[in-house]
């Protein structure tokens, strides 16, 4: 048996996101379960406006059921429910902002407050943070020992992610700003995202971030659409990082290394294709368009749904203008 890592795997979770939780969390756990010492399963309760909040009421049970079922088979998995109490607002608030309250959610009605509540209740030192719709890929065992082993030897480093996308055979990265590579397939890169990352939370004893408001443009569609007048949790994490000259490493590791996949939109075909993805990224079936860029591009996944969605939207927007 491997010593502790003092490491918690934490995956955000809200009822909208059954369709593809049933495929991705049980992917999910099968690769980063093992390297872990607990999976922290952390269920939003507060239901969000606008697409992050569609099916919510139809999906809540469906995901209850399928969290008890990967607990029986998976005993280091642990759920917690958002709680937005006044007494655990408080606390997060404290620990991670200097007291100053949090907001539900971001401009856009996107999770907010429950990012922080992942990081709040998971009882190790490290925290490795995945959304619910990320996909793995490589299939690396080793890959969050080798993490925690940058943060033992360098105390600039913040958060590492695994590989943005597979491996390119040129070593590059798409889409991305890149500050120094430090190795081979390991980056230093501009900003960073909630979509996953690993931390080392107890630098937060020593520094807090800063609540900031989203840009004018922003700030008005918050109004109209009756959101809170917060940022995005990666900008305030990002402004953290650069204030204090910390850095972010994204890479691939030991062969086969850890690489991860975003699908940049959910639509139904989208959810009937996800068992064939998997498969696909099992078997490093990619096109060559997919090397090195972190979303599933079109040539791997058909968006033409959504894409005649946001078409649809535009020309009713203008429309009504």
């Amino acid at each position: 048996m491997r010593p502790p890592l003092d490491c918690t795997l934490q995956i955000s979770l809200a009822p909208s996101d059954y369709e593809h939780a049933k495929y991705l969390l049980p992917h999910q756990i099968a690769a980063l379960g093992t390297q872990v010492d607990e999976v922290l399963l952390t269920i939003d309760s507060k239901r969000s406006r606008g697409r992050f909040g569609e099916n919510w009421n139809e999906n809540q049970e469906k995901l209850n059921d399928l969290i008890n079922t990967l607990q029986k088979t998976s005993p280091n998995i642990r759920k917690e429910i958002v709680d937005y109490s006044t007494g655990t607002r408080q606390a997060i608030s404290k620990l991670f902002f200097e007291g100053s309250l949090i907001p539900d959610k971001d401009f856009r009605g996107g999770p907010f407050y429950s990012y922080f509540f992942g990081l709040y209740k998971a009882s190790s030192k490290y925290v490795f943070h995945i959304d619910s719709d990320i996909f793995l890929g490589g299939g690396s065992q080793t890959w969050v020992a080798e993490a925690l082993d940058m943060f033992h030897r360098s105390d600039t480093i913040f958060l590492v992610s695994p590989l943005p996308g597979p491996p390119h055979p040129e070593e590059k990265l798409v889409d991305q700003i890149i500050l120094e590579k430090t190795g081979r397939f390991s980056f230093a890169l501009k900003g960073m995202s909630t979509r996953v990352y690993l931390l080392n939370k107890e630098i937060f004893n020593k520094a807090k971030l800063t609540l900031q408001k989203p840009s004018l443009r922003n700030q008005i569609k918050a109004l109209v659409e009756g959101n809170s007048n917060a940022d995005l949790p990666e900008h305030l994490i990002w402004n953290f990082m650069d204030k204090h000259r910390l850095r972010r490493i994204d890479f691939l590791g030991i062969e086969p290394g850890l690489f991860t996949l975003h699908p940049p939109y959910r639509t139904r075909d989208f959810y009937k294709q996800i068992p064939d993805l998997l498969d696909k990224i099992q078997n490093s079936e990619f096109p060559t368009s997919q090397y090195g860029f972190y979303d599933i591009v079109d040539e791997l996944v058909d968006w033409t749904e959504a894409k005649d969605r946001i078409k649809e939207n535009r020309w009713w927007k203008r429309l009504i203008k």
